[in-house]
């Protein structure tokens, strides 16, 4: 087993049983989103689509047929938009989901071993090299020359320094640009900051 930096013990297979009971496992969107049916449940309850609808209903009551099949026009128009919205944003919560590696490095009982991402939690400590993406959102404890690509968060092309004094913090999803790094594992799946982006 290569020699790490400092000296760390990592957890053990006891505190990571308590850690994912009380934080969960490190998945995007656990709960599987429903589809087409739902969706236009969802928008057939949209404030703006049941005025629209109640106008087209009035003009048909006062005999103003062409102002009701506008009206209808409209309701099919603000559906199908809605509809495409749903769809797209259901795409990329898939697309976040895929986001992942299988294996994290990880110092587990005083050795690194390779976990699957999904089975990191919180107070992990990770280490992540160039090149790795970063399953996790946590703190730097060491790092020599670390830069990490943040767009996927930020949209800034260029890699950010990481130092352990100051802009410390690493975020799920990003991606290690050079060097490497330990940190400490403070969040995991949806409430990363990438969880709630895809939970927006």
């Amino acid at each position: 087993m290569p020699k790490l930096p400092i000296d760390i013990k990592g957890l053990t297979a006891e505190e990571v049983i308590i850690s994912r009971k009380r934080s969960g496992e490190n998945v995007l969107d656990q709960h599987e989103k429903s589809g087409f049916i739902s969706a236009l449940i969802n928008t057939l309850k949209e404030p703006m689509l049941i005025l629209l609808l109640a106008a087209g209903i009035l003009y048909l009551v006062s005999g103003s047929t062409g102002e009701a099949i506008f009206m209808l026009s409209a309701i099919v128009l603000v559906s199908a938009i809605s509809l495409y919205q749903d769809s797209r944003s259901r795409n990329a919560l898939n697309a976040l989901k895929e986001l992942s590696q299988p294996k994290t490095k990880v110092v587990r009982d005083s050795k690194i071993s390779f976990i699957n991402s999904k089975d990191v939690v919180v107070n992990d400590c990770v280490i992540v090299e160039e090149g790795s993406l970063i399953t996790a959102d946590a703190e730097i404890i060491y790092s020599n020359d670390f830069t990490v690509n943040e767009s996927i968060l930020t949209g800034e092309s260029f890699p950010v320094t990481k130092l352990i004094n100051e802009d410390n913090k690493i975020f799920s999803g990003t991606l290690v640009s050079s060097g490497m790094a330990i940190a400490k594992v403070e969040k995991v799946g949806e409430a990363t900051e990438l969880g709630k982006i895809g939970a927006s």
